[in-house]
């Protein structure tokens, strides 16, 4: 899970000065920025693509089927009842 205190956290006055660099740091290193109102957290400012993948990862994992799934499959690799990597690259044939 994301370490929010890894974050870079930018008052409210310098999100309004320095907004366009921001931006473009953003788009370079693709961490997001905390955004404060009086010291306290209260945004977060996120490249789009990012954005959009939590998004996709947020409607999946509220799909009660796909979870349920995905929580059987894990449990399944927990018991030893998973099919190894080989075996799924060689019918794969990779």
């Amino acid at each position: 899970m994301h370490d929010i205190l890894r974050s870079r956290f930018v008052g409210m006055n310098e999100l309004r000065q320095q907004l366009p660099k921001l931006l473009e740091s953003l788009a370079q290193e693709g961490e997001d920025v905390v955004i404060t109102r009086q010291g306290k957290p209260a945004a977060v400012l996120m490249d789009v693509e990012k954005y959009l993948e939590v998004q996709l990862a947020l409607r999946e994992f509220s799909d009660a089927h796909y979870l349920a799934e995905l929580l059987k499959a894990r449990q399944e690799i927990r018991d030893g009842d998973g099919i190894a990597a080989g075996e799924v690259f060689r019918k794969k044939g990779l």
